[in-house]
């Protein structure tokens, strides 16, 4: 395979103009901007925790998992980090209902979390 050579200083100054001009012209989309990860994970934490308690959340949280796992308008694409976080979460549910039926069949009810945590470890860092 043929190496690639390195763009000049002019030609990364060309590539950006021209993206700006399209992005004016509304051919490109305009930049996101970065998303600031931990505000947003306490904010998503907040809500989480101010829900309404009366509500059966399992089914909205089923088809929140859902919406991450799918591929957008079924064009096959390389699988996101957030949809790899989301498969892990569906992975850590089956794997603590393991361990908790594993408790169980020993005539265990009780377990040290360090015991539960090395059942799931694999996962947490796959």
């Amino acid at each position: 395979m043929a190496k690639t050579k390195k763009l000049t200083n002019k030609e990364k100054k060309y590539n950006a103009q021209l993206k700006k001009q399209m992005q004016e012209k509304g051919i490109l989309p305009p930049d996101k901007p970065r998303l600031n990860r931990k505000k947003f994970i306490e904010e998503a934490k907040a809500e989480w925790q101010s829900r309404d308690m009366k509500c059966l959340w399992d089914v909205y949280l089923i088809e929140a998992i859902s919406y991450m796992l799918i591929d957008k308008e079924g064009i096959s694409r390389r699988a996101s980090l957030e949809a790899v976080g989301a498969a892990k979460i569906l992975k850590l549910a089956v794997r603590l209902r393991k361990f908790t039926e594993m408790v169980r069949e020993r005539g265990d009810s009780e377990y040290k979390v360090i015991e539960q945590y090395e059942y799931i470890k694999d996962i947490l860092d796959a």
